[in-house]
């Protein structure tokens, strides 16, 4: 299967025109390949580089809870979104689960895009962050209406 189309069956780019897929794959990129245990990224890493897993999948931890698990990530999801957009070392580490491709942009690969390239990633990147916030407020709503039905529960008997 060629570049083209491992663009076209990703959800990320299907915004983009057949022209901006093509200017994306004449960039600087990289499909990098991980084994299962590998880190992907590590928690505190300074690095840019964003992450669109096309094959396997992986976990998210923190180091202060190594052994719970954030999120479970499979094909098509992004990886690295907040040090691609803000610079700031890595918030999060992510270990492969098995074997693992990745397609990668980083800032460099950024500025050799069109303006409007450069835009409708960053766009695609807010989407995704704002998906992101209202899951971690709808699960932070859920986890106060449990415990508050806990305390109700103990305060009752």
């Amino acid at each position: 299967m060629d570049s083209k189309s491992l663009l076209d069956r990703i959800a990320f780019f299907s915004r983009f025109s057949e022209v901006e897929k093509h200017q994306i794959l004449c960039a600087q990129h990289h499909f990098v390949k991980f084994s299962a245990g590998e880190y992907l990224v590590r928690e505190n890493d300074n690095d840019d580089t964003l992450y669109i897993i096309l094959k396997g999948t992986a976990h998210v931890v923190k180091s202060s809870k190594p052994n719970h698990v954030l999120a479970k990530l499979t094909p098509g999801m992004i990886i690295g979104e907040v040090s691609f957009l803000t610079r700031r070392n890595r918030i999060t580490s992510v270990i492969a689960d098995d074997e693992m491709i990745c397609f990668t942009i980083n800032g460099s690969t950024m500025e050799e895009l069109s303006v409007y390239s450069q835009n409708k990633i960053k766009d695609q990147l807010i989407e995704i962050l704002v998906q992101r916030l209202d899951q971690t407020n709808q699960t932070l709503l859920d986890t106060i209406t449990a415990v508050e039905g806990m305390v109700y529960t103990v305060v009752r008997k």
